[in-house]
């Protein structure tokens, strides 16, 4: 047992090296249209002290800093380099994580790569964004939680409220874990009754810090929370809507685990520690559905962390199931871009998104082939993207990323 689990120890380690290369190899050659332009011009520029719902006050100041330290390196591969990283570390956490819960070492390998080439992990991967470095968070958040269920020593209670605390200060949609932090505290009141109130000052502590801003004039109070992109989509309720963010969410799930949804199913058979499971994943299912704009795959991610505790219980029941399975995620997606390239759905991506990539950008994760900003610069006027909203206030950025680079 001792050299099955060193083997797929080593397996890890060899799976993440490969996972970091090809990440290395999908990078884009300048910052891609969205929020990642404007992240990393903020961050070039230095400190911001704003704590808004999309400044991601722990995130933008971290990349801030990491280019204080290393200024000699080209911003756009530094702020991806973080992403990356944080990508690996999230992974290599994952690991822990999933056999702590159960899931076998080879189950827990196949996981780790389901993950990594997971459009969404893999895209978020390669560029100037929150998630994934979120996601480093929010697993160190739910292994010490576990760990505290499993062993019921309270140092990892002291540890799960630093982590929760911590991760307001990186994306306020963790305001949707704390119905799992109250479950927690009602189902081991016993243990924790001593201890609830100093746990609970370390996570109000780490949030006040929010606030120093507000103080200080920087932004509202409320921005903390929501923006208006955001309040639409909340605060309505719309039957048709509803339906039709559940079939695209629902869609989005297809496309990136496509080949494994089937074990999630036959991992709802283990049944330790699933309230916990359920609990921390329908707050985040529910504000998916509710909250209908089109980058909502990105908060797909923690979600995707729960099922995977079930997807990996339901592999365990598969023994003989192939290892390499997972490297048909990429062949899929490949595939995929190129049948739909020749369609009148490709077609349509193409007129929309051709500055981007068109059909490779949609469906393909790595961006190293896609046009670079001075395509979409030179694409701006003369396809009238100008009369966009959302790359009308890009268009700045895209200028000022020119005189940087």
């Amino acid at each position: 047992m001792k050299l099955v689990y060193e083997k797929y120890q080593t397996n890890i380690l060899f799976w993440l090296l490969l996972l970091a290369i090809v990440y290395v190899f999908s990078i884009a050659k300048d910052p891609t249209l969205g929020d990642s332009l404007p992240f990393t011009i903020q961050a070039y520029h230095g400190f911001t002290f704003e704590s808004n719902a999309t400044n991601h006050f722990l995130y933008t100041n971290f990349l801030a800093l990491v280019y204080k330290i290393l200024p000699f390196i080209n911003p756009h591969f530094l702020f991806v380099g973080v992403s990356i990283f944080s990508g690996i570390l999230s992974l290599f956490y994952l690991h822990k994580l999933l056999e702590l819960l159960d899931v076998s070492p080879k189950s827990s390998v196949m996981c780790i790569m389901i993950l990594g080439l997971s459009f969404t992990f893999w895209r978020q991967s390669i560029i100037t964004e929150v998630y994934t470095f979120y996601l480093v968070f929010v697993i160190l958040f739910l292994l010490n939680l576990f760990k505290f269920l499993k062993e019921k020593n309270i140092k990892h209670f002291y540890y799960l409220s630093f982590f929760f605390g911590a991760l307001f200060l990186i994306h306020i949609q963790t305001i949707l874990f704390i119905p799992l932090y109250i479950y927690l505290l009602f189902k081991n009141f016993g243990y924790l009754k001593k201890h609830i109130v100093y746990g609970g000052l370390i996570t109000i502590l780490l949030f006040s810090i929010l606030l120093i801003p507000v103080v200080l004039g920087y932004n509202s109070f409320i921005s903390i929370f929501t923006d208006n992109a955001y309040q639409d989509s909340i605060f309505s309720f719309d039957t048709v809507t509803l339906v039709k963010s559940s079939v695209k969410n629902l869609g989005f799930l297809v496309y990136n685990f496509i080949f494994f949804i089937v074990f999630i199913f036959f991992g709802l058979n283990n049944k330790k520690e699933i309230n916990y499971i359920l609990i921390g994943i329908i707050p985040f299912l529910a504000f998916c559905i509710k909250h209908n704009i089109s980058d909502i795959y990105v908060f797909h991610l923690v979600p995707y962390i729960f099922l995977l505790i079930l997807l990996g219980r339901g592999l365990n029941q598969f023994p003989k199931i192939y290892l390499l399975l997972p490297l048909l995620l990429p062949l899929f997606y490949f595939a995929t871009y190129k049948t739909v390239e020749q369609t009148i759905l490709g077609e349509g991506f193409e007129e929309e998104k051709g500055f981007k990539g068109g059909t490779r950008y949609m469906l393909f994760p790595p961006l190293n082939n896609n046009p670079d900003l001075q395509y979409f610069i030179q694409k701006y006027h003369q396809d009238s993207l100008h009369k966009k909203p959302e790359l009308k206030y890009l268009y700045p950025f895209a200028i000022e990323w020119e005189n940087i680079k």
